[in-house]
């Protein structure tokens, strides 16, 4: 598309409102509610292409060989969160695991897999590649982060777990039903990887515009780390040229009222015991420095009261995180999963197993519109009592997984995009002679400079200078204030 061009004005902000919307071919966005509650529930495990127009998307942690039951040197014991002390020893043996998740996946046969804990191959130079296991699933590509981040998460397992294996997420795709836009040099982080997809020419969902798809881990500790990294999600998205986007992952986050994770895709307003609950369960998290090795406490744990300090904080956190959909003029639902995660309590050594709602998928109503997605946990009470992995589950998180009807990019064409087009020009031009008029006024009241020592004999301004300064500031913020108004009225 041939991109329109403006001479530099006083109005960047306008100017970047306009690039943004050139690049999404002039797109609006769309209000939603964020979250879909008419979608059907379907059994864990449907096949995922039953039906070639729709397109699937399904988020699943494997739960890597070297975070189970390894010797931390840190403490040299196995940690409690690792040690999976309900599970038996063969439902956690490796290659019984590595063989269900494979069958799974082949069974499931989803356009779109984010994975998460995926343990990468070592190469002999040096490079991390797909594991073997999965390079056996015939007909997907894969997006990988980047060998500079695999290689820090390697050291760092050397040097805490005696193991130098690099773990993090990866994003598969059927290559006979979606195409990749943007092939660079993997450059992800190992918990954010992203894929640029729009649908194959000649299948069923070819009208699935540009789409960045996230595979996330995020962080398991801090609530500020866990928004900043869905913002930069968001961010990555407009880098690769689109407004849609799926993120899909371990979020390490339950979405509750109150959250800032959750602010990000619901405009509700939390309630004061809402933020101070959530707040609360955030400053609950305890133990090591490592991500990977927590989950967020339970809404139910046992309460602690947040100072009135901690509480402003939370609350600038959740206004940054509301303001994000925004700043980067996205809309994003949540699909409604529901728990995938069993285990002993928190700080328990016995049962019984509680549940977390873990992982998630929130996508861009503007072209997905939910369909369907999976039951979890809330239609599996022998998994909820046992907990997780088990004989039937290979992973200590259940697979959440959506079915979306697609829709083609809305854009604006013809008569319609170039009235648009016009009256931005216009409001641009209007607000930038509006500038010059209000500069050409100020310097015609401007006094003549008077010569005044002051102390130390530097220059010191007259009293009707200093007056007309701070008028001459007064009149521009207020022009500003004027014209920020005007152009989120337009």
């Amino acid at each position: 598309m041939q991109r329109h061009l403006f001479k530099r004005t006083a109005v960047p902000a306008l100017l970047a409102f306009c690039a943004r919307s050139w690049q999404s071919a002039l797109v609006l966005p769309r209000r939603a509610s964020h979250i879909a509650m008419a979608a059907e529930s379907i059994p864990r495990g449907t096949p995922l292409n039953l039906e070639a127009k729709h397109v699937s998307v399904l988020s699943y942690n494997l739960l890597a060989p070297a975070f189970v039951r390894p010797i931390d040197l840190r403490t040299g014991a196995v940690q409690s969160y690792a040690a999976f002390e309900w599970v038996s020893e063969e439902d956690l043996i490796w290659e019984n695991r590595q063989k269900k998740l494979l069958e799974q996946l082949r069974r499931w046969s989803a356009d779109v897999v984010c994975l998460q804990e995926v343990q990468f191959d070592t190469e002999e130079n040096g490079s991390f590649s797909l594991p073997a296991w999965l390079k056996n699933l015939d007909g997907y590509a894969a997006c990988l982060p980047g060998d500079k981040y695999l290689t820090q998460m390697a050291e760092r397992n050397e040097r805490v777990l005696a193991n130098r294996v690099a773990i993090g997420c990866a994003v598969l795709f059927r290559s006979d039903r979606l195409v990749q836009r943007e092939e660079t040099a993997r450059s992800d982080p190992n918990r954010l990887v992203s894929a640029c997809l729009e649908g194959h020419p000649e299948s069923g969902i070819r009208h699935l515009g540009r789409t960045a798809f996230f595979s996330v881990h995020l962080d398991a500790q801090s609530e500020e780390e866990r928004v900043e990294q869905l913002r930069k999600c968001l961010e990555k998205a407009r880098a690769l040229g689109t407004r849609d986007a799926v993120f899909a992952g371990d979020m390490n986050a339950e979405c509750f009222p109150g959250s800032c994770v959750r602010a990000i895709i619901s405009p509700e307003v939390p309630s004061a015991e809402e933020m101070a609950r959530q707040c609360a369960a955030a400053l609950r998290i305890a133990g090591t420095d490592d991500a990977e090795e927590q989950t967020e406490t339970k809404e139910s744990t046992e309460s602690a009261e947040p100072t009135a300090q901690q509480l402003e904080q939370w609350k600038v956190l959740w206004d940054k995180a509301a303001q994000a959909p925004k700043e980067y003029r996205m809309c994003l639902q949540r699909v409604p999963t529901g728990p995938t995660r069993s285990a002993y309590d928190h700080g328990m050594s016995e049962g019984p197993c509680v549940t977390w709602s873990l992982d998630h998928i929130f996508y861009s109503p503007r072209t997905l519109k939910l369909l369907s997605r999976w039951t979890a946990l809330e239609a599996d009470p022998e998994s909820s009592a046992s907990g997780l992995p088990n004989a039937e589950n290979p992973s200590d998180h259940l697979p959440v997984a959506a079915l979306f009807e697609v829709f083609p990019t809305p854009c604006l064409e013809g008569s319609s995009r170039q009235s648009l087009l016009e009256r931005l020009e216009k409001l641009e031009e209007q607000q930038h002679r509006e500038m010059a008029e209000l500069e050409e006024q100020l310097k015609a009241l401007e006094p003549i400079e008077t010569e005044s020592q002051g102390p130390k004999g530097k220059k010191k301004d007259s009293p009707e200078m200093i007056a007309f300064k701070q008028e001459k500031r007064r009149k521009t913020k207020e022009l500003k204030a004027l014209q920020m108004v005007q152009r989120k009225d337009f």
